[in-house]
């Protein structure tokens, strides 16, 4: 599962988006946008439970996975408003995030929103320019009809001393990964117990774990997920390469 790096070395949970705002105090709430046709707009609410004023730039990416690999661009098709904020201590702020462009969409398209907190004495970021993050919100933001759903195939393989586990994704909504694991002869291998990630609609992920010899090529294995609120158990033969 890819990951973004921000300009001040923050790591960007994409998998998992947590609170980074710690020193700040900010607090957002959701965590995750989902909007359902037919809403086109929905919001969300920034408070400072902090002592001193912050400074927020807020920006939208359009969010695709290629060969395994999250990719963002800037989204021309969705916007937030207002795009900057000054909070002051005790403040909140709601900003609100639509979808300006063509008709309802079908199936389920995929943002990702970043909150960023601005250095006090930084004049407002230029388009195209650098701009300085001290600490940085990563968001899932997500656009489908009533109708979208996931409908994933695994498969799992020996990559020389690594078991690799593989879903790629033939619905029309995202699929929301956790608690990934291996069980069988010998034993259960974990590729974390929390959220693993998600797999866009049209793509594919990816998630090795150190495997040792316990989980031979030729094996039969289970493969067991939380797959959105559901439990999946597959069985599978484990390929080599």
């Amino acid at each position: 599962m890819n990951r973004f790096i921000g300009t001040a070395s923050v790591l960007l949970a994409l998998a998992a988006p947590a609170p980074l705002f710690a020193q700040a105090a900010l607090r957002v709430a959701p965590l995750t946008l989902d909007i359902v046709t037919p809403a086109q707009a929905s919001s969300l609410t920034l408070d400072n439970r902090g002592t001193d004023e912050i400074s927020l730039q807020v920006r939208i990416f359009e969010w695709s996975q290629i060969d395994g690999e999250d990719q963002l661009t800037p989204a021309a098709d969705v916007v937030a408003s207002p795009p900057a904020v000054r909070i002051p201590a005790g403040g909140s702020q709601t900003i609100r995030v639509a979808r300006t462009g063509g008709s309802a969409v079908e199936g389920e398209r995929s943002y990702r929103l970043w909150i960023d907190e601005l250095p006090q004495a930084a004049p407002p970021a230029q388009s195209g320019g650098r701009v300085d993050v001290r600490m940085r919100y990563d968001l899932p933001l997500f656009f489908r009809d009533r109708g979208a759903e996931p409908q994933l195939s695994w498969r799992a393989y020996r990559s020389g001393d690594a078991l690799v586990v593989e879903a790629e994704n033939r619905g029309s909504g995202r699929a929301r990964i956790q608690g990934l694991r291996i069980e069988g002869a010998g034993g259960e291998l974990s590729f974390g117990a929390g959220l693993n990630g998600y797999v866009l609609p049209g793509a594919a992920q990816r998630w090795t774990a150190a495997a040792g010899s316990s989980f031979p090529p030729g094996g039969e294995v289970t493969l067991v997920a939380a797959v959105g609120d559901r439990e999946t158990r597959q069985a599978i033969t484990l390929a080599g390469r």
